[in-house]
This record gives C-alpha cells, structure tokens and sequence, in this order.
C-alpha cells in the first residue's frame, strides 16, 4: 500500500489507486520473495541483517527530514490533546486504539521457526526476541513523536488521495513530491523485507509440522530440495496461499479489515495457550527440560507475574478488539472479527480431529544426513539446517 501512495504522490493524482494496481504491486513483492526464498538461501542471512539496518536508517532519516522541513504543533496537542470521533467514552476508544500497537507486538516468534538454521538456538532465540521488542519499540516511540509533532492539519491528512494518511503527512511536512515519494519508497521497502522473512519463517514452521505429521499432506511436504537445501514445496505453498488471501483486497474493504484486524487476535490467543497451561500446571514443568546453566531463566517469581500479565492482557484484548471502531454502526463499519474468529476456531476443531492422532510432537534431536564426527556439542555450534529427524 506505501508503494501504491507513492505512486499516487509521484504523479500527482488526485484520486487513490485502484485495488487491483495495489494488488498486482503485492503479487510483484511476493512473487520476487518467493524467487529470494527458494533460489537465493546463501543471502537471506546478510538480507536480514541489511533489514534490520535499513529499517533503523529509514527511521532516522526519515524523522530527520520531517523535523528539519515541517511546521510542528505544540507539545500540548502532542501529549495532552485527545481527538475522539468514533463516539465511544475517552476511554473506551483510547482501548480500542490499541489495536495498532497490539498488531506491532506480534510476530516475534518468527525467529523460533528458524531455530534449526542458527548456530546457538539457546542463545540467539530468546536474545532475537528480546532484541525485536526492544529495538521496535524504541524506533516505533520516537516516530511516532516526530508525526505527531509535525500533524499540522489532520483533516487534510485524512482525507488525502493517497488513502494513506501516513503518506499524506509526508507530502505536507516537506511540501516537495520527490521527497515523499522517496520516503514512501524507503517504508515500502521495509515492508518488503518483512514480506521476505514472512514467507521464510512460515515455510519452515509448515515444513516442521509435515515433518511431524501434523499438517495435511504431510508425506508430501515433508520434503527438502537436495540440491537448494530448502523446503521448496512449502515455500510454494506459503506462496499461493498469500496470492489467493491477497485476492481478498480485491472485494469488500470490510471483510479484508475484518481477516488483516484477526490476525492480531489469533496470533495473540497462539501466544497465550502455551504461557496459559504453563500457568495452571505450574511453572515447575519446565525443570526436566531445562539445563543447570540454561542461559534465560525468569524465575518463579518474575516469571508468575509475566505469564498472569500475558494472560490478562490478551483475555481483554481479544474481547475489546471484536468490537466496533464506531459507536454509530452500519454495515460498512461493523467490525466482522468475530465472524472471522469462529471460522478459524471451527477450521482449527477440524483440523484437530483430522491430524489431532498423527502429530507425533516436536522433533527432539535432529541431525544432518552425514552427521560428521564432531563433539556432542557439534550441532548447537553449526550454522548448517539442521533438516533430517532422528530416531533415539
């Protein structure tokens, strides 16, 4: 969609592009990060690194510039003013806007389907975590300082042709096409790079489960290309499906908003189940798995307090997230999450009840088809897939 407004600001049209420009810009991406993903897996280790570069980069130059080109508001708009339109209490709408931090928190789990390709998953995992939140947070707090600081004309922003207010403040704080466009540009290839780690990390995770015996077809996707050392047919897979949910931008906005908002509280409720059972069980569980000298531990203490605070927090969530942006509902703002949501649960109870018996649980030693003749500590060091399951 940043790509799509840039395009917009670049020719200066005065009406947004259509769906289907910005859905053939999607297939472009998706079809390039899938060519990356299967023909191109010696780069996609620097290309994370150089993602992760370019994202912090593109913040700074980008607050730099609008700072240095905009007329700014007061620190009294930015930290005191409230803007409420959507009809609901202050409250109510200020937990309601939650949503778009809740949708930046998710994802981190990503590094977990990619344990298997690093060479100290003990140490590197749980660190990657730690990092993302950590380095998000901080650049997404200070850009978001440096928008409000330069949100001159609100109205004008949201009513922009580009149907991206975001872009739209950008043509407004440095009043020059060329510089939003590259700005747009520099955002589009962030999200660019996410589409590249996307389609990695779920082909790995369905990869992991066919190797389990968890997912449909399994025998067929439990496969690994020889000579591309790759799960190409899982990268395949990821790649049609995306193409076919993609399609959904093509018809009603509502119901696209309704499976892009789901996503959050999906994901979330994942997140929640394990930390929940580890709650009801006890955190003692973890102590036949873990090493003396296991390297993150929280404790029982510690550990309590966030695995409560985990639960609670994604137990209103998801029930505030169902509701409504609007209090005045119509057809075209009612919030279909929900719909969304029963769907998934009723795909899920399906799926359980088909493959619930053939899951044969997570592989717990896994090893090359040459295993060289190493130390036992061989495979924590290796930077080499670890691809093919053992039998103790």
């Amino acid at each position: 969609m940043f790509i799509a407004a840039a395009i917009v600001v670049a020719s200066g049209r005065s009406t947004p592009v259509d769906s289907w420009t910005t859905y053939l810009v999607f297939l472009a991406i998706i079809t390039f990060s899938t060519i990356v993903n299967i023909w191109g897996n010696s780069i996609l280790g620097p290309w994370s690194n150089f993602a992760l570069y370019w994202s912090i980069l593109s913040v700074v130059i980008i607050s730099i510039v609008l700072l240095s080109m905009s007329e700014k508001t007061s620190a009294e708009f930015v930290f005191t003013t409230f803007n409420n339109e959507t009809g609901w209490s202050d409250g109510m709408a200020w937990l309601l806007g939650l949503l778009q931090s809740a949708l930046s928190l998710i994802g981190f789990d990503a590094v977990l389907h990619m344990t298997e390709e690093m060479p100290n998953p003990h140490l590197d995992a749980p660190l990657a975590i730690v990092y993302a939140i950590g380095v998000g947070g901080s650049t997404g707090l200070i850009f978001i300082l440096v928008i409000l600081f330069c949100l001159t004309d609100v109205n004008k922003v949201v009513s922009s042709p580009t149907g991206q207010p975001l872009i739209a403040l950008f043509d407004q704080a440095t009043n020059s096409r060329a510089a939003s466009t590259i700005i747009s540009c520099m955002l589009g290839l962030c999200f660019i790079h996410g589409t590249n780690g996307s389609i990695t990390t779920t082909s790995r995770l369905i990869y992991s489960m066919a190797r389990d015996n968890g997912f449909f077809f399994s025998r067929y996707f439990n496969h690994i290309n020889p000579k591309l050392e790759v799960p190409v047919r899982t990268i395949i897979f990821t790649y049609i499906f995306n193409v076919l949910f993609g399609a959904l931008y093509l018809g009603p906005t509502v119901a696209f908003n309704a499976f892009i908002a789901s996503c959050t509280i999906l994901l979330n409720i994942s997140y929640a189940f394990p930390i929940f059972v580890l709650v009801i069980r006890g955190r003692g569980i973890l102590a036949p798995h873990q090493h003396p000298h296991t390297p993150w531990k929280l404790g029982n203490l510690w550990g309590y307090l966030v695995n409560w605070t985990a639960c609670l927090y994604v137990s209103v969530t998801s029930v505030l997230f169902c509701f409504p942006p609007s209090l005045h509902v119509t057809g075209n703002t009612m919030n279909y999450v929900s719909v969304v949501i029963a769907i998934c649960c009723l795909a899920i109870a399906i799926y359980w009840i088909a493959r619930g018996k053939t899951f044969e649980g997570p592989v717990s030693f896994l090893s090359l088809v040459c295993w060289p003749k190493h130390d036992a500590n061989w495979w924590l060091r290796t930077s080499k897939p670890l691809w093919r399951k053992e039998k103790r």
